[in-house]
Parts: structure tokens; sequence; C-alpha cells
């Protein structure tokens, strides 16, 4: 029995007229687990060098079985696109701005009468990042990244974004590359800053290992310099403001006209501190990867896997969690296939 079930039993007959209360309470965990299940596999990897010229990516999941209400059915699959354009400001300066489109579309199956379809999710980013070639086989990248993240449903300062990242490394040998720095995040008011680590190790041209924590390690072989198949984990987290006026306009986002007698809360009364205005979600994954050189520079992509860990917290305005909101979710598994256009190897 659904948690709803369980309250609506507990109520004497008479208390369970008129519930729209506990139905817009319904509507809203709805509306996060929703939004979770998006996040849960949008692409996160940062990048401690170059950057691709042209990305391109999608990826499915299966759909699977909400929890309230039964026996709606959601899939998602999530579409990526971004591009670079290295400008050479120097022999040993560059300069890389960029662009950034990721979206996440829902479809449902078995939807019950009333059920409020959350179609999509979106994030743009515009990151801009800085290479500096150093003496003595060191380089410093410098990146910043602002950006929107929500549903789109509605636009103002709460889904700004902006993160950054500076690291220095240094190059043992033609084997071997290290380095190490910091990156931060900043939105809906709070600052989470990051160490950061690097390594990048190709002890022969067929193996190569590399990892950017707290973002993701891989390794691969690759054969002829046109097949590659290797391991990838990665940990990533995203914020997305809710703006759908489903939402914004519902207790307890917003006072109601009347109150519901069948509810112990008083919903002309709006509770700010119990509104959903964004959530906070965070995923590692891990998987088998396998990339085919189509022709000069451009491959394409594959990868197939399982998430290992997915928990998501609505917050508030003030980026406070929500009193009992936050849910681990089941792990599940993905496919994500793609064209990636690399920088050309000199």
């Amino acid at each position: 029995m659904r948690r709803a079930d369980r309250r609506r039993a507990a109520r004497p007959q008479a208390e369970r007229r008129g519930g729209d209360a506990p139905r817009r309470s319904a509507r809203i965990s709805l509306h996060l687990a929703l939004a979770a299940f998006l996040w849960a596999f949008a692409p996160g990897a940062a990048r401690g060098q170059f950057p691709d010229l042209v990305d391109l990516s999608a990826q499915y999941v299966p759909g699977v079985a909400l929890e309230d209400p039964r026996p709606t059915r959601a899939q998602v699959t999530s579409y990526e696109v971004s591009a670079n354009v290295p400008i050479p400001l120097g022999e040993r300066t560059y300069l890389i701005p960029g662009a950034t489109y990721h979206v996440e579309a829902v479809s449902y199956a078995d939807a019950l009468p009333g059920f409020d379809q959350l179609r999509a999710f979106h994030a743009v980013d515009v990151p801009v990042l800085l290479v500096q070639l150093l003496p003595r086989d060191w380089s410093l990248s410098l990146r910043v990244a602002p950006g929107l993240a929500g549903d789109f449903e509605g636009f103002d300062s709460g889904l700004a974004r902006v993160s950054a990242l500076a690291l220095a490394t240094h190059a043992l040998s033609e084997k071997l590359v290290l380095g190490g720095g910091a990156l931060a995040s900043f939105s809906f008011g709070s600052l989470l800053p990051l160490p950061a680590a690097y390594i990048d190790w190709t002890p022969n041209p067929y193996f190569r290992l590399e990892a950017f924590l707290p973002g993701f390690a891989a390794a691969k072989l690759t054969f002829s310099e046109r097949l590659e198949i290797g391991l990838r984990a990665d940990v990533a987290g995203n914020a997305y403001a809710v703006r759908d006026a489903r939402v914004t306009g519902a207790w307890p986002c917003a006072a109601q006209p009347a109150d519901d007698p069948a509810t112990a809360q008083d919903e002309r009364v709006a509770r700010p501190g119990q509104c959903v205005d964004h959530i906070a979600y965070s995923v590692a994954t891990a998987g088998v990867t396998l990339g085919v050189r189509a022709f000069s520079s451009v491959w394409l992509t594959a990868q197939a896997g399982h998430s290992l860990f997915r928990r998501f917290e609505p917050m508030n305005d003030d980026d406070e969690g929500i009193p009992g909101g936050g849910q681990t979710l089941p792990d599940a598994f993905f496919f994500r296939a793609g064209v990636t256009w690399r920088i050309p190897r000199t």
C-alpha cells in the first residue's frame, strides 16, 4: 500500500471528502521523484584538459513504476549537445569558449486521470576555458561556466548557476601526467568547493588510464587507432529549479482561498519552508564503453552500464532540505550512444 493510501485509510470516511491538499502533496512528491529520475543519468563528466570539439549523445533508461500514483510508469530519454572552439592566443595560450545544452524528456504509460505529466528539464551552460602551457612541462587550466537549469516553465534569477575549475598539471614523462587543483559550484545561494585531482597514464599506445576526481575514472584499450573498449565510472551532481505552476501555485508554495478541513494544516497560509524550489541530486554510475573511429578524429561511441547510487533532496528557497523529502532511489540500467569530434592529436 502506498503512503497516500495509508494516510487516507487512517482517516474517518467523513474526513476523506474534499481531499485536495493530499492530492497536492502527492503531486509535488511525484514531481520530485520524476526530476530525480531525470538527473540520475545526465552525463556530468568534468575534463581536466582540452575538451572535444563537438559531442552529441542520447541516453535511454527503461520505464520504471512510480511509487505514487500506481500503476503509472515513467521512461526517461536524455539528449545533450556541446561544442567548443579552440582559439590560439599565442604559441602556448589557448582560449576555448563553448556551449552545452542538455534536456531530459519524459514519457508516461498507464497515467491516471489528473496526473500532472511533467515533460522536460533543461540545462544550458556557456563555459570558457583558458589553457596556458608553462615551462618545464607544466600547464594551467582555468574554466568558468555560467548557466541556467530548471524546468524552464518560468525564468528568474533562481535558475542561474556558475561553476569554476582551476587545475595545474605536470607531465612527468611522455606517459604520465599528474595534476591537482580545485573546483566549485554556486547555485541557489550556496557555494560548494571541492578539491580536484587529475591523472593520465598511457604506458603504451594500446592502453590509457584517465581520471578526474571527483568526476570520473576511465580505462580503455585501443586497437589500430580505430577501436576502443574500456570501463568508465562517473560521479555527478546537479540541481534544477522547479517553476511549474502546478507546483508553485499549489500549497504549501502558495496560500489557497480556503482551508481543507480534512487536513491538519491551514492551506490559507503558505509554508515557504516546505515549498519545493529546486532539487539537488547525486548519482554514481559504472559501465562498459565502446568507441569506433568513423573518419579523421570523429568517433562513434556507446556505453552500457548500471547506476551504483542515486539520491535526491527537495530543497526550499533557502537551499535547506525539506523534512522527510530526501530519498534514495533504486538503481537501474542505462544505454548511451553518441558522436564525438575530438581535437586531432599532433
